[in-house]
C-alpha cells in the first residue's frame, strides 16, 4: 500500500497507468477510510480518510483519488494481492460497506496492517465487490501475478436467491386470454348428428324439414248404404 504516490495526469483528474495496467472499474462519490492506528495508541500507525473521491479498480491495484486533496492525504494505491479478508457488511440503517485488511509494503506509508472501509454515496458497490473478487481469483490462478486480460470483467448479476420471483403477466387490455374451444363431438351412436335434410333444390341443410299438417281423407259418395240404413 502506498500513500500519495499515485502518478496523475497534468490536470490531476486521472491516473497515469503502469505498464500493462487496465482499468476495469471507476466510481465517484466514494468514502475511503484506512486506519492503522491500532486503537489510537501513540506511534502505533496512521489513519487516512476522505469523505468523497474516485475509486478505480485495475488489473494490478485499487486506487483512490481524493476529491479534496491536502498535504497529508491525496491518493492511495493498494496492490490487489495486499488486500485480504474482504467482505461486504450492512446494518439496518446504513449503506453497504466494503471492508478488508490491507497488508503494508516497504516504504508505502504503513508500518502494520490497516483496516480498510469503502462506502458508496451512489452507484453499485456490489459490482465493485464482484469484480474485485473475480480479479483476485484470476490473480491466484496465475500464482499472484497480475492478470493481463484486455477484456472487461463480467458485470455483477444478483443471485436467484436474492431476486424476487415475478409472476407471469396475465391478460391485459391489448392481450386477451384465449377463448375456450368447444369439445369435440363424441362419436357414439346415441349422440350421432342428425341426418342432413335436402331441400327442393337438392342442397343439404343441417335443419330438419318443418312438420306438415295432417290431411283428412275424403269419403267416397258412392259407398253402399250402411247396415243401420238398410234395417
Amino acid at each position: 500500500m502506498s500513500v500519495n504516490w499515485v502518478m496523475l495526469t497534468d490536470d490531476a483528474k486521472d491516473i497515469v497507468p503502469l505498464e500493462n495496467e487496465h482499468v476495469f472499474f471507476r466510481e465517484t462519490g466514494v468514502r475511503f477510510e484506512l486506519d492503522s492506528s491500532n486503537g489510537g495508541y501513540p506511534g502505533a500507525g496512521a489513519s487516512y480518510s476522505s469523505k468523497s473521491g474516485t475509486l478505480l479498480l485495475t488489473n494490478q491495484r485499487v486506487i483512490y483519488l481524493c476529491a479534496a486533496p491536502n498535504s497529508f492525504f491525496r491518493t492511495a494505491s493498494l496492490p490487489v494481492g495486499n488486500i485480504q479478508d474482504s467482505k461486504l457488511t450492512q446494518s439496518w440503517f446504513s449503506a453497504p460497506v466494503f471492508k478488508a485488511v490491507v497488508m503494508p509494503v516497504p516504504g508505502g506509508g504503513l508500518s502494520q496492517p490497516a483496516r480498510l472501509s469503502i462506502s458508496f454515496a451512489k452507484g453499485n458497490i456490489h459490482d465493485f465487490d464482484f469484480q474485485y473478487r473475480s480479479l483476485r481469483e484470476r490473480s491466484q490462478e496465475l500464482d499472484g501475478e497480475a492478470p493481463q486480460h484486455l477484456e472487461q470483467l463480467p458485470m455483477y448479476v444478483p443471485s436467484s436467491s436474492t431476486t424476487a420471483e415475478v409472476p407471469a403477466p396475465g391478460p391485459t387490455a391489448t392481450t386477451s386470454a384465449p377463448l375456450p374451444q368447444p369439445a369435440p363431438y363424441p362419436h357414439s351412436p346415441a349422440n350421432a348428428a342428425p341426418p342432413l335434410a335436402y331441400n327442393e333444390a337438392g342442397s343439404s341443410s343441417s335443419h330438419p324439414p318443418p312438420p306438415q299438417p295432417l290431411q283428412t281423407p275424403e269419403v267416397p259418395s258412392d259407398l253402399p248404404p250402411s247396415y243401420d240404413e238398410v234395417r
